[in-house]
């Protein structure tokens, strides 16, 4: 019971979560002017972590049949649990976040949050249910929520106008965030591509063909170098240029692995040194001060 909910709402990724969205706040805000002091971010935390695994869940709701054919060893909805018992699980986990986000809204005085909240879990279930498969628009859909996570913890400050709170990093970082997700989506769909046609899952990928899903991921690659090295000129710390100097080598070897690939080992490679990469930009928000 246990072992299969923690596969299925990805728990080290919400930890993950929580542990950026908490560096964010005590690196990237003048924490001591916010509008948050340390209970409500906590409470904010929680609930968009409550918002992720409802999405994790209803994803994997209606991949079921693409996960049997792609991910066999890890395969939960409609294999170690039936599909009615996913769903339950689903609609559980977003009314207890939406407890959460009343609550947070309430502390804040900003009735946005009650709105965003639904907002949020209709729009993972309809990216589930009908953008998943859409080419380039699954794939931007789940890079600009990955970019949200981060603006989210600077929303309360920005909506009562204290936007000197916010340090240019965050602005920074979530361009990060997006461009390596969208980065990481499209390789993902070249290394599933056999399990998309399967399900008729037309990715982008599906419908044009290896080549082409190649070059995007490669123009994408380029955008996420561009990036870190727009951000990395506003630095001189030594520590800080070595990591983006690594991050962007990586990025340069991630994409040399997608170009040459033979077979989907490859692709399995490179998104393995995106999320390396990601995590390196984890480890980046350590080192701003």
């Amino acid at each position: 019971m246990i072992k299969p909910l923690i596969q299925l709402i990805r728990l080290p990724n919400l930890l993950l979560v929580g542990i950026i969205q908490a560096l964010i706040y005590s690196h990237m805000l003048l924490a001591e002017n916010s509008v948050m002091d340390w209970e409500d971010f906590f409470l904010l935390s929680i609930t968009t972590m409550f918002v992720a695994a409802a999405g994790y869940v209803i994803n994997d709701f209606y991949d079921a049949k693409i996960d049997s054919i792609n991910r066999p060893q890890s395969w939960i909805a409609g294999n170690t649990w039936p599909l009615k018992k996913v769903m339950n699980t689903f609609f559980i986990i977003s009314f207890l976040g939406s407890v959460l986000a009343v609550m947070l809204a309430l502390r804040l005085s900003l009735l946005t949050y009650i709105f965003l909240y639904p907002l949020a879990i209709a729009g993972l279930w309809f990216y589930s249910y009908a953008l998943k498969c859409k080419p380039v628009l699954g794939n931007l859909w789940v890079a600009s929520f990955c970019a949200g996570v981060v603006v989210l913890v600077a929303l309360p400050d920005l909506l009562r106008g204290k936007s000197e709170v916010v340090k240019m990093d965050l602005w920074y970082y979530a361009a990060f965030a997006f461009l390596s997700t969208w980065y990481r989506e499209v390789v993902k769909d070249l290394e599933d591509v056999d399990g998309d046609k399967t399900a008729d899952c037309k990715t982008f990928v599906v419908r044009h063909g290896l080549l082409k899903g190649k070059i995007m991921a490669g123009i994408i690659a380029l955008l996420l170098l561009v990036a870190l090295l727009f951000w990395e000129v506003s630095y001189t710390d030594n520590s800080l240029k070595l990591l983006f100097t690594v991050m962007e080598g990586s990025i340069v070897a991630s994409f040399a692995f997608v170009w040459w690939a033979k077979e989907a080992a490859y692709f399995h490679r490179s998104s393995l040194m995106i999320k390396g990469i990601m995590l390196a930009g984890t480890l980046m928000l350590i080192l701003i001060k």
